[in-house]
């Protein structure tokens, strides 16, 4: 499960988004168009990742961008060392084939590329390759207030609006 977590729809989740709306459905632009660099790691086994540096309380973390998930995740060691506010109590969290329990978090004061992100509470869990360290995992629950979201993996970019 923490794989999962972490790689929670690796497989064609870091292509272009960029969908304006469903049929008659539309996103509101609610944030200026931004550039934000990340970096992308590749492995031998053609597994990749992107990763952006988000700013929460003042301080930077590393966050894996991941338009495959959901939702954001925030690993236990940045919850510990931000202290942030447990709701509620443990609960059960599904992925492929697999489960475990994890915590919800209140997330707030926090930005990427100077856009200020929605105050959300996020699941707190063991983040596979987290190491101990604090880390994220931003999902589609935050990126989709941008309206529109595009990864150039040739230039380390992520535009956001």
């Amino acid at each position: 499960m923490r794989r999962l977590i972490a790689l929670a729809g690796l497989v064609g989740s870091f292509v272009l988004v960029a969908f304006t709306g469903w049929g008659n459905a539309s996103v509101p632009r609610a944030h200026a168009t931004a550039t934000v660099p990340v970096v992308i790691l590749k492995a031998r086994d053609g597994e990749t990742l992107a990763l952006a540096r988000v700013i929460v309380h003042g301080r930077a973390f590393p966050f894996l961008i991941d338009t495959g998930s959901s939702a954001t995740l925030v690993d236990v060691a940045l919850a510990r060392k931000l202290h942030l506010k447990t709701i509620g109590g443990r609960i059960k969290v599904t992925g492929v084939g697999c489960s475990e329990t994890a915590r919800k978090v209140r997330l707030s004061r926090w930005s990427i590329g100077g856009q200020a992100l929605p105050s959300i509470v996020a699941t707190s869990s063991v983040i596979a390759g987290a190491n101990g360290k604090a880390f994220g995992l931003l999902g589609s629950d935050v990126l989709s207030h941008f309206g529109a979201i595009g990864l150039d993996y040739a230039h380390g970019q992520l535009t956001l609006g």
